[in-house]
């Protein structure tokens, strides 16, 4: 049951696919991207064709290229302009999290494994 559990909760989150840092200037560029958020070395990019559409791609640290792209972007095309946002790198607790999370059916199968020994040793 831990297991399908777990598996229900993975595929919820959908994935979001990776672009080179190329496409996804050509994406900005073209005015297909409706925000992007910069979180370290990772940009997200929100495309406009529907609300969940999204891109990931890596960039260094600080950012210059995707950041100066949109707002080069704003600033030429001011009626329908790029949403910017700088968010803080990811804590390791979200790590610590996902390892937990990833180990909790494992330690909830043998748990029940042992208190199935516990339980025959005190039945004989």
């Amino acid at each position: 049951m831990g297991l399908g559990l777990l598996y229900a909760y993975r595929s919820q989150t959908p994935a979001v696919p990776e672009v080179d840092v190329t496409q996804a200037l050509r994406d900005i560029n073209a005015g297909q991207v409706r925000a992007v958020t910069i979180a370290g070395s990772t940009a997200t990019l929100e495309l406009r064709d529907s609300p969940g559409h999204k891109e990931r791609t890596t960039v260094s640290e600080p950012d210059t290229l995707v950041g100066r792209a949109v707002l080069d972007y704003n600033a030429a095309h001011a009626s329908q302009t790029i949403e910017l946002r700088y968010e803080p790198d990811t804590p390791p607790l979200s790590v610590v999290g996902s390892i937990i999370l990833s180990l909790l059916p494992v330690l909830l199968i043998g748990g029940f494994f042992y208190y199935l020994t516990l339980r025959a040793r005190r039945g004989s």
